[in-house]
């Protein structure tokens, strides 16, 4: 059953993979990136952040809400990339 295979000469490998490392690192990741949200709307709602600070904050919210995005793809976490 393994490799699967969709198309002539193009396999998926790793099928239903466990990796253990990756999902913990999203998990973590995940709690890191939800008590950030926390902070920030504390942050902002108690009027203690600078526009450059609240910016600052924005874009790092944004860039870590996409690396989760991509690595919690279903190809990514469970290892059926090509």
């Amino acid at each position: 059953m393994f490799p699967y295979a969709d198309n002539p000469d193009a396999y998926w490998t790793g099928y239903f993979s466990s990796r253990a490392n990756d999902k913990e690192y999203t998990r973590r990741a995940s709690y890191n990136y939800d008590a950030s949200n926390q902070l920030y709307a504390e942050g902002v709602l108690n009027q203690q952040l600078t526009d450059d600070d609240i910016n600052q904050m924005l874009d790092a919210r944004y860039t870590m809400l996409d690396v989760l995005g991509i690595n919690q793809h279903h190809d990514a976490i469970t290892g059926t990339g090509k």
